[in-house]
């Protein structure tokens, strides 16, 4: 009996670990799509319906942000602006993954100069490089690249504790 229970056990401490490490997510840089769904643009109501009921929700309708994850460990955290009379999402935070672009591989598991690097290979017809990744002190390194066509922009960089970064956003519209 008691080494079922430790086996039970056992199956719940692992099997949750090993089904989240085997879940991520797809982005398509170009579009900003997450999961084959925009994002981008959406109301928090039509970004809920996409990616599912947030983990968290913080801030002033100024700076209005859901994510996935805790406030301060996070997989996905999209940010809203004051739009046409709602909150329009304008931006997507990726932190942990595994995150995929079909081009590129697992984002997130590289280095930023190395992520840099393949979006310039993989994906020179639609962006190009505005600000080379470099560091400003030993915890704000940062890169972003600009749309060649489009609106979608990326910006990434690294974190001493959580690695690389990166973030896909998109100026709202003036309405």
């Amino acid at each position: 009996m008691r080494r079922l229970l430790v086996l039970s056990t056992i199956a719940v401490l692992v099997l949750p670990s090993a089904g989240a490490a085997a879940t991520g997510h797809t982005v398509d840089l170009a579009s900003g799509r997450l999961d084959g769904r925009r994002i981008l643009g959406r109301t928090v109501a039509g970004v809920t319906a996409a990616l599912g009921r947030p983990d968290f929700h913080a801030g002033p309708q100024t700076r209005y942000r859901v994510g996935w994850g805790s406030p301060n460990d996070f997989s996905i955290e999209v940010l809203f602006r004051a739009s046409g009379g709602a909150q329009h999402a304008w931006s997507i935070v990726l932190e942990r993954g595994p995150i995929r672009d079909a081009k590129i591989g697992d984002l997130l598991e590289r280095r930023s100069r190395a992520l840099q690097a393949a979006i310039r290979a993989k994906h020179e017809d639609t962006f190009r490089l505005l600000r080379p990744y470099a560091c400003k002190s030993h915890d704000r390194c940062v890169g972003e690249f600009a749309p060649r066509s489009g609106s979608v922009h990326l910006t990434f960089g690294t974190q001493p504790v959580r690695g690389t970064w990166l973030t896909i956003w998109q100026p709202l519209p003036a309405r």
